[in-house]
């Protein structure tokens, strides 16, 4: 089997493998977060304060399609018919991984075939850090991207057993960063962003970072369902690996504390300070299920919320139209919450209180004591 048919065996084995766990609602820390509701909110419901941008570009809501697939004759049909209900709900979605276009240039027209359905909205394309600049200019240049997507995945690469075994990418980041003209996300691929490693995403410069936590679509288990089946190593253990994507949205509040001079460094968050590096917008995906879990990001201080999983297996199992008519209710049921909990406007989401159970109480507590917070 040549390099180019293995990818193509990879990818129908994620999206198979994906759309299995997507298919089971499982509990995650989002359930051990509480909003604080009142029972005076002085509101009404109104659909349009959900209207809000994608990094300047309008978007009827704050949650979007977050990458999936791509590169493969059925990831163009699903991102074909990922874009094309985009479009009808006036959401944000980003392709899944680009990265083989640097390799073979053919696998562009997939994705251009896919754009062309949903030619004028906001997307994101979707590469590796190592991914050559001459590709990511070409991507960008001819799928007119709002903003650039890069994933960090050594948990996935680790257990793959075709992976990558050289973790050293900040610089590649720095570089991307610096390439193009577009914003830049870095995204991770469901295993959490920790403290140090946002302090050095906003060291570097880059405008958002999309925690990506485990919760939802595991490639740990992933990768080792695919490892095992060709007679690899067992990496099952790894399977809890990395931070939650409530986790990791408490560290992005650290790393902001710390930016703004309201802690001491330390070896858990070094350089982090108000001298060196901006606050990246924060971006939260991972494990969300339903617009209460969009809303319990909004409030935790996420801008935009990305979904995967869930959106992928209705699309997969019920259809287009289906997928449709969920991210309408989503939509609808997001004003009446945002009303429900006292937000007379989108941005003022992170207004409403939250608590969090014991476990998340000391994990905050703990960190915040590690990076030198009182």
């Amino acid at each position: 089997m040549n390099p180019g048919q293995r990818m193509v065996q990879r990818k129908r084995s994620h999206i198979r493998l994906a759309d299995e766990q997507a298919a089971v609602l499982q509990s995650n820390d989002f359930d051990l977060v509480s909003l604080v509701r009142p029972a005076l909110p002085e509101t009404r419901v109104d659909q349009r304060i959900l209207l809000t941008d994608l990094f300047g570009v309008p978007v009827s809501a704050p949650f979007f399609i977050n990458a999936m697939t791509g590169g493969t004759n059925e990831a163009t049909d699903i991102n074909g018919a990922l874009c094309r209900v985009a479009r009808k709900t006036g959401i944000a979605m980003a392709f899944g991984s680009a990265n083989i276009v640097s390799k073979d240039f053919s696998r562009l027209d997939g994705f251009l075939q896919a754009r062309a359905e949903n030619p004028d909205g906001p997307i994101l394309v979707n590469v590796n850090p190592t991914t050559p600049v001459e590709s990511v200019r070409l991507l960008i240049d001819r799928l007119k991207p709002v903003a650039l997507q890069i994933h960090v995945n050594a948990v996935q690469e680790a257990v793959m057993p075709e992976g990558d075994r050289d973790f050293r990418w900040i610089d590649d980041i720095e570089r991307l960063h610096h390439a193009v003209s577009v914003p830049v996300v870095v995204k991770e691929v469901g295993f959490g962003f920790d403290v140090a490693s946002i302090g050095m995403l906003a060291q570097v410069g880059v405008n958002a970072v999309d925690v990506s936590g485990k919760g939802g679509t595991n490639f740990a288990v992933i990768e080792n369902a695919r490892s095992l089946a060709a007679g690899g190593s067992d990496f099952s253990y790894l399977q809890g690996i990395g931070a939650s994507t409530v986790q990791s949205l408490l560290n992005a509040r650290i790393v902001a504390q710390l930016i703004n001079g309201h802690g001491s460094t330390s070896h858990i968050a070094h350089g982090v300070n108000e001298q060196e590096g901006t606050m990246p917008i924060v971006i939260a995906s991972g494990g969300v299920r339903n617009p209460l879990d969009v809303l319990k990001c909004l409030a935790m201080g996420a801008r935009w919320v990305g979904v995967s999983g869930r959106f992928l297996h209705v699309l997969l199992s019920d259809g287009e139209e289906a997928l449709e008519r969920l991210i309408e209710s989503w939509k609808s049921q997001l004003a009446v919450l945002l009303a429900l909990y006292g937000a007379k406007r989108l941005a003022a989401a992170d207004r409403i209180d939250w608590t969090l159970e014991p476990r998340l109480e000391s994990y905050l507590l703990q960190m915040r004591a590690l990076c030198g917070l009182e």
